[in-house]
């Protein structure tokens, strides 16, 4: 029991320390209000595979930015797909000049592949990564050309919401990532970026003097965090957070707990890869809390005393999480989804290891195709 005290002690401090520094990072950011903004000259990359579901909604929220369309091209990658993704783009094509189409070589294959054949064709200078199950505000290029204006950064770091949400499933899933995106957002804007969602990255491609490599195509999912992680080594490489509700981007959720749990391993697959200080910390913070909690609810059925420890547990929890999710709700006017909170609460240390742990056994899989970790 003594043990157990002493893990949740010594782990539940770094958590809410570090979750409370991210918090911090949320509500005390400096805010830049500038009357005159310069538009500058963009390249939209986007790796698409098997999209035939969504290539239009995203063509649509793209070409719908109140931005000159001059001054932004979009790039779509195509990794082999299968469907009628490709010929749905090329209508776009043919009526939009700004859209560039590209198909991977039959010896290539991969989202990584197909990202850094995008930033290679791109004109510009400015790379804009995004993700094809997603959709934009009309004020998205709008608001990044801003960012880099007023912050003068080379790298930013911009949210992610899953929307729509129609069931509970669903609703704990936009709670759960939005914790994740406050996390980096948070993280980056108090000097600490470790975390980013390439459906909604952008980056100064010279002053990044980017590689194929910096997408450590070893692994095959992670591209924006190793991206991020290689930008962080970079001597003056300025990285800063977007903010803001005209720079949400929307992704989807998932269907089934299988989907979300593949996902999930995924994601953590990439985690044995990082070198990057901060994210180590963060990850094994957030890992061996969470396992520490598992272990302390297998406890307790065989000892009762163990449940007052794990009540402890996660009241600390609690407390730093929602230390960080309230500031980020409450300015994306999402706070409704706290009535998950609870639930999620619950289920997440299970889920948590419970991914860690098949990403360490299984292959990594995007679209339906496999990759060796």
């Amino acid at each position: 029991m003594q043990v157990a005290i002493y893990a949740l002690i010594i782990l539940a401090t770094i958590y809410f320390v570090v979750f409370a520094l991210f918090a911090a990072g949320l509500v005390f950011r400096h805010m830049h209000n500038f009357s005159e903004q310069h538009t500058i000259s963009m390249s939209i990359v986007v790796a698409v595979r098997n999209e035939e579901a969504n290539i239009d909604n995203l063509f649509i929220s793209i070409l719908k930015q109140d931005y000159p369309t001059e001054n932004y091209e979009v790039i779509l990658v195509n990794d082999h797909s299968t469907d009628n993704t490709w010929p749905m783009a090329k209508k776009w094509a043919e009526q939009h000049t700004n859209i560039q189409l590209a198909e991977l070589p039959t010896q290539s294959k991969g989202k990584k592949q197909a990202v850094a054949l995008g930033v290679t064709l791109a004109k510009n200078d400015t790379i804009v990564l995004t993700d094809a199950d997603c959709t934009h505000p009309a004020s998205w290029l709008r608001n990044i050309a801003l960012a880099y204006q007023t912050k003068k950064a080379q790298m930013l770091i911009g949210p992610v919401m899953i929307s729509p949400t129609s069931n509970y499933f669903e609703k704990m899933q936009a709670l759960e990532h939005a914790s994740l995106t406050a996390s980096s957002i948070g993280a980056c804007s108090v000097g600490l970026p470790f975390m980013a969602s390439a459906a909604n990255l952008s980056f100064n491609k010279s002053m990044l003097g980017f590689e194929h490599q910096m997408l450590n195509p070893k692994y095959a999912s992670g591209d924006d965090v190793f991206l991020l992680h290689c930008a962080k080594r970079k001597k003056d490489f300025k990285i800063s957070p977007l903010q803001g509700k005209g720079a949400l981007v929307l992704t989807q959720p998932v269907k089934s707990v299988s989907k979300f749990l593949a996902q999930r391993a995924r994601w953590a697959s990439k985690s044995t890869g990082y070198t990057d200080f901060t994210a180590i910390v963060v990850g094994f913070t957030v890992l061996l809390f969470n396992l520490l909690l598992v272990m302390l609810a297998i406890l307790s059925i065989w000892n009762i005393a163990y449940l007052k420890v794990l009540g402890l547990g996660y009241v600390v929890k609690s407390i730093a999480d929602l230390l960080l999710l309230i500031p980020y709700l409450k300015q994306h006017k999402k706070l409704s989804l706290l009535y998950v909170f609870i639930p999620l609460q619950l289920v997440y240390p299970i889920y948590i290891v419970v991914a860690f742990g098949m990403a360490m056994i299984v292959n990594s899989r995007w679209k339906r195709r496999y990759d060796k970790n």
